[in-house]
């Protein structure tokens, strides 16, 4: 009979005979690595921040359109006129009630209708200051380097007011402080960012509230 030593070598099924290889990247692998990953970073990063400044300065234009159309719509439902109060200095806008046909036994400063456009003793500003975001800017009057109006727009507003004031009748359309027709064919909002794009909200005289981009390769105004 053989014995284990004479005859087969014995296996122990639960030991791995011989070396493992082990694999990995080498030290020149995880430098190409970087390198690559931070190009594609170089690449990616501003093109991301550009796409998220133009997405605020759309934001800003949209957000005042709404308020816009929010305002038209109170003066018409409640009978009272509105405005906005657009801050180009600070980079804010309210809106306001005014005092309609408020009699002056409520408030001093109303006349019961005699003045409807007049405000209240103390603002009836309706759902608080709003800002433009960081960098943003409101302006009255065009932007350097646009010679164009935006839709029925034909001048900017005489010494470009860094208080702009929107008015609105119990029509909810947009009058001047006295109550008659607009100048230059209606009245426009432009808003910039830093990096120079701008965009602009229009107030046509029937009523009509639009946003524009501006676009600088064909030097015109795309309605959004």
């Amino acid at each position: 009979m053989e014995t284990p030593e004479q005859g087969h070598e014995i296996k122990n099924p639960g030991i791995q005979m011989g070396s493992e290889k082990v694999c990995g990247f080498s030290l020149i692998e995880l430098i190409i690595g970087v390198a690559v990953a931070g190009i594609i970073a170089a690449m990616t990063v501003p093109m991301a921040l550009t796409s998220l400044k133009d997405y605020h300065l759309n934001a800003d234009a949209a957000n005042l359109a709404n308020f816009a159309n929010v305002a038209r719509m109170k003066a018409a439902s409640q009978y009272a006129p509105y405005r906005l109060n657009i801050s180009t200095t600070n980079g804010t806008f309210t809106m306001e009630r005014l005092c309609g046909d408020t009699p002056s036994s409520v408030d001093s400063n109303c006349s019961g209708g005699l003045n409807p456009y007049n405000p209240f003793s103390t603002p009836q500003i309706d759902l608080g200051t709003q800002y433009a975001a960081q960098g943003d800017a409101y302006s009255s009057c065009r932007p350097n380097g646009i010679s164009v109006f935006p839709g029925d727009i034909t001048a900017d507003p005489a010494n470009c007011p860094a208080l702009l004031q929107i008015y609105f009748n119990t029509r909810g359309v947009p009058v001047n402080s006295n109550g008659g027709p607009l100048t230059n064919s209606g009245a426009v909002v432009y808003i910039t960012n830093p990096d120079n794009l701008v965009d602009a909200v229009t107030f046509s005289l029937g009523g009509r509230v639009a946003v524009w981009t501006w676009n600088s390769g064909t030097s015109q105004w795309v309605m959004r």
